[in-house]
């Protein structure tokens, strides 16, 4: 992340990034597909890695790297996590294939193998996702765009049970995207491509509405913030956007019920030694951001890789070079340079015509020239709360009027 001269500054420019970067998405272009396969190999991985402005590869990521979106920004969709920790290693059931099972099972039968999110949030695609479905626990505000991994929406009706176990008669919160059924670009969001994010309502006092905006006055804090609570207790949560003016009602409400500071400092920005899991960004208050990590969808993804690039399920991901073009050169004698052809330099830099300007920096896209087989996810392991201490009278004498008004 671009260091900043003060902290304010810093925050300030992280958040706008972000905003910014919450607006519509990439293409995608369609590849073709094999004889015999699933409907899912028309979708084609086409993210780009930039060197120089640091957007990450169509490979799934390690998640050892800060990520803009987690750093109040979402420019770099590496994972939010503290690569200094990680969870034990867990089984997976591709445990004791070879690769030649798994080639057969993607050219085959590629159901089989489950759902699959590959590549980043920012730059990614779904295989095999599942689609939400209307239920007591939350309503669709786009069945088109509610699809996930079989994790993700797993790890959200967790969350969600967990509230309607602690406050019965909890009525339905508002589902908003989770991602395309393929995955990639889903207007208007950057990420929202690799089936493990989502958008969600807050839960409100009377009934629950989708993009209104949260205050003191209208939110139903108790079960938001035993959603929240739940989702980074109980799931494999890597980050949660939520506009500031409503972690500070939440952080005021949970220290009120005997939450444990230390932990609740951990878990937001601020005073934690940990990377923080909730995060501000503009435009999040009238709606919750979640972002799960996959452990088996992200792990299929990735042992299954060569095989989903060997069988035109998706291609393997282009590197752009930057050119300075010098006096005399021209577009075709790039694309001659760089063995591409002309048109594809056209379409990299959005240009109308083929001329290029002296001193001009042109992106060229090249294919690469190995598969690099992806690395492991890092998973970091859960944060459950401590048990609560005893609530402060005033939050006390408040909990029954908040959270039964829902």
């Amino acid at each position: 992340m671009v260091p900043f001269a003060g902290l304010n500054r810093r925050r300030s420019a992280a958040a706008w990034l972000l905003a910014l970067l919450c607006g519509c998405g990439r293409a995608i272009t369609p590849a073709a597909a094999p004889a015999g396969s699933h409907a899912v190999t028309s979708t084609h991985l086409a993210a780009a890695v930039e060197p120089e402005v640091n957007v990450s590869s169509a490979i799934p990521e390690s998640t050892t790297t800060d990520e803009g979106e987690a750093g109040e920004g979402e420019g770099d969709d590496a994972e939010s996590a503290d690569a200094s920790q990680e969870s034990a290693p867990t089984t997976h059931p591709l445990d004791g294939w070879s690769s030649e099972q798994i080639d057969r099972a993607v050219a085959r039968d590629l159901g089989s193998l489950g759902a699959m999110s590959v590549g980043t949030p920012n730059a990614g695609i779904l295989i095999n996702g599942v689609q939400a479905k209307p239920s007591e626990l939350y309503t669709l505000v786009s069945p088109s765009g509610a699809w996930g991994t079989s994790e993700t929406l797993e790890y959200l009706d967790r969350a969600v049970k967990a509230v309607h176990a602690e406050f019965p008669g909890t009525p339905p919160l508002a589902l908003g995207d989770i991602g395309a059924r393929h995955g990639g670009p889903l207007r208007p969001h950057i990420s929202h491509q690799a089936g493990r994010d989502l958008d969600i309502s807050f839960y409100y006092r009377g009934e629950n509405r989708w993009y209104a905006r949260g205050t003191r006055d209208n939110l139903d804090l108790p079960r938001t913030w035993a959603f929240v609570r739940a989702l980074i207790a109980d799931t494999d949560v890597d980050l949660i956007l939520i506009d500031h003016s409503i972690q500070d009602l939440l952080k005021e409400y949970a220290l009120g019920i005997g939450e444990d500071r230390d932990w609740i400092d951990a878990v937001f920005p601020g005073k934690g030694s940990l990377h923080p899991i909730i995060h501000h960004a503009p435009g999040h208050d009238t709606h919750i951001h979640v972002r799960f990590f996959n452990p088996i969808a992200q792990e299929t993804g990735r042992r299954c890789y060569v095989a989903l690039v060997a069988h035109n399920v998706i291609s393997a991901p282009e590197q752009f070079a930057s050119h300075v073009a010098k006096k005399g050169e021209t577009l075709a004698m790039l694309a001659k340079k760089y063995g591409v052809s002309v048109r594809t330099i056209r379409n990299a830099n959005h240009l109308k015509s083929t001329l290029i300007q002296e001193k001009v920096a042109y992106r060229i896209p090249i294919r690469a020239a190995l598969l690099v087989a992806p690395t492991h996810a890092r998973i970091p392991p859960r944060r459950p709360p401590p048990p609560r201490k005893k609530p402060t009278p005033a939050v006390s004498a408040g909990l029954t009027h908040e959270s039964s008004s829902g």
